[in-house]
């Protein structure tokens, strides 16, 4: 990241910040010697940021009404700048090969290869090993993969658009390397833990990360002066009451089925939790 500017104490840096946001240029705001400073995530963003800069110390309307004028922008802006999101787009990828490669969980002799623990149909019974058997025979990548299994084309779906939708802006924002280890981290949470609560090997999905990311993208703002508000409160609400009604017959009498719940609410408490632990590491970093 780079230091741009550090705003005068009679200067309000949320308005520019607010500018700053109708270009979609990525930036925060953080406080240091008492001060706001201005730091931007991409060097390709410095020109264009120097000239609203300018323009909003001239006059606040001026800039504003710069902003407003249209922008070239690519046929579908939600993909313009992919390559900026690797990290998201792999796990996309990897979430689609395995449901190409199971057959969307049809094909149990390959679903076994990804399922956290492997399994074996006998007669009319499942039978398969407990986690510490797993973890015995070194088959430690088994607490990851069951996120990338899904069961039907439409469960693959909603949690594929989340992913992108939200786990691409949060990449920019955190950086690849971190957001790798968060996606890992609440994925391994919530896959572990529905495993150990249910006691069954059979589920799968990104659901676990869909609600991790919810939770750390809602609750940052609150935590970090200056990141960006991704989750509005009726998504926000929308995923709560969906979150509730796992735990009740409503989906089933739906014919949705039963959802790996525990899964649910694992990857949004790890994501609130993941949340607090990147922002006091950004704080640490700061005051160096």
């Amino acid at each position: 990241m780079l230091l741009i500017y550090e705003f005068a104490l009679n200067e309000q840096p949320q308005s520019f910040s607010k500018l700053l946001w109708q270009h979609r240029i990525g930036h925060r705001i953080v406080q240091a010697n008492n001060r706001d400073q201005l730091w931007l995530l991409s060097p390709e963003d410095v020109e264009q940021t120097q000239t609203l800069l300018e323009l909003w110390q001239r006059d606040p309307s001026e800039a504003l009404k710069w902003s407003s004028t249209p922008r070239p922008r690519a046929v579908n802006p939600n993909f313009k700048d992919w390559h900026k999101s690797p990290v998201t787009i792999a796990t996309l990828l990897m979430a689609a090969l395995v449901a190409l490669v199971t057959g969307l969980g049809q094909y149990l002799d390959t679903l076994s290869w990804f399922t956290i623990s492997s399994f074996e149909i006998i007669g009319n019974r499942i039978h398969f090993d407990p986690l510490s058997t797993v973890l015995a025979e070194g088959e430690y990548w088994r607490l990851l993969t069951p996120a990338f299994i899904h069961f039907g084309a439409m469960h693959l779906i909603f949690n594929a658009l989340w992913v992108w939708e939200i786990g691409r802006k949060l990449e920019r924002l955190m950086g690849s390397l971190a957001w790798l280890l968060f996606a890992a981290t609440v994925s391994i949470v919530s896959n572990v833990g529905q495993y150990l609560l249910s006691q069954y090997p059979l589920f799968g999905g990104l659901s676990g990360l869909v609600y991790g990311l919810i939770g750390f993208a809602w609750i940052m703002p609150w935590l970090i002066r200056g990141w960006p508000s991704i989750i509005s409160k009726p998504l926000m609400a929308f995923f709560i009451v969906w979150l509730v009604l796992g735990y009740t017959d409503v989906l089933a009498m739906f014919g949705l089925g039963k959802v790996a719940n525990d899964a649910h609410l694992l990857g949004l408490i790890s994501g609130l939790a993941c949340a607090g632990v990147y922002s006091l590491v950004w704080k640490l970093f700061k005051r160096r």
